[in-house]
């Protein structure tokens, strides 16, 4: 069933919805960005190398295949890095609307892959999600004024990186279990950001990871383990263009969270906004849905 590859989906995106709130409450504990990625990657990798000590369900892989997990595993990594580079030069609901082009982009590419163009109704669900976006992100671009370029180089970059990692968890050797492929690409992810962040983590105390605690353990379990998992299982039944209009629950998931742990103020036009993504996402799903009723009539 399909059902259940989009649910799983869907659930990974949730799960990285959970983040921005984690990383927030490491903020207040003074915790630096290079200390919470690195944590969260490093994290991440223990727990998926501990579940696949304890799988059965595992494959012999030759060298080029670990190489090219690793490689597809690196654009997850990337992510965090631009994003977290972006937020210094730009506002919060700037980098957001930024970072969701992944949602287009990943409907581009997929297209270009496959020759052929999408369908009216994901256009039409993509038109709906971009608007949904700037809603839910509680801003927009004329209000911030002048913004500098470069936090919008690494935003969109960071969007790239999204899609493509997306993509790569479609398309790139979909065949191995679950378990074993997301362990070798977060271990390409892990590598990216500790060549990234390694020379600011020698000048670290170790009273800094303390103070990031359980926060880091939450992070590497919501960012790194379960989405991989989650996206892996579920991505290559799917295609990355479905993927990432369905990827796009992060951000009502994030405002949610944002509302009910932070305590934050969120206006009216952010829950329209929010209203808009849940219709973005339900819409793609509809006519599959219809079929599926028609074949297995009650």
């Amino acid at each position: 069933m399909r059902i259940k590859f989009v649910t799983a989906v869907f659930l990974g995106a949730c799960s990285y919805g959970v983040l921005s709130t984690l990383v927030k409450l490491a903020y207040e504990n003074g915790v630096p960005t290079a200390v919470v990625t690195s944590s969260q990657f490093l994290i991440g990798w223990f727990l998926l190398a501990a579940l696949l000590a304890f799988t059965q369900k595992k494959q012999r892989l030759t060298m080029k295949e670990k190489i090219q997990l690793m490689l597809a595993g690196i654009p997850t990594g990337l992510v965090g890095i631009f994003y977290y580079l972006s937020l210094v030069t730009i506002e919060a609901s700037v980098a957001i609307i930024l970072l969701f082009q992944f949602v287009w982009i990943g409907v581009v590419l997929e297209s270009l892959i496959n020759r052929q163009f999408p369908t009216k109704k994901t256009v039409g669900s993509l038109i709906i999600l971009l608007i949904g976006t700037v809603l839910a992100s509680g801003s927009s671009w004329v209000n911030q004024g002048t913004v500098h370029w470069l936090g919008v180089l690494f935003g969109l970059l960071a969007a790239v990186s999204f899609a493509l990692f997306i993509l790569a968890n479609a398309k790139v050797l979909p065949q191995l279990p679950t378990v074993q492929r997301s362990y070798y690409m977060v271990s390409g992810s892990l590598m990216a950001v500790l060549f990234i962040f390694g020379p600011q983590l020698i000048h670290q105390p170790l009273t800094m990871y303390g103070q990031l605690g359980w926060y880091g353990v939450l992070l590497g379990l919501f960012g790194v383990c379960i989405p991989p998992l989650l996206f892996a299982y579920g991505m290559p039944q799917i295609g990355s263009g479905l993927g990432s209009i369905l990827s796009s629950i992060e951000l009502p998931v994030a405002v949610l969270l944002s509302v009910i742990v932070l305590k934050e103020t969120v206006i009216l036009s952010q829950w329209l906004g929010v209203f808009f993504i849940f219709l973005a996402i339900i819409l793609p799903n509809i006519e599959w849905k219809k079929e599926q009723l028609g074949k297995n009539p009650l």
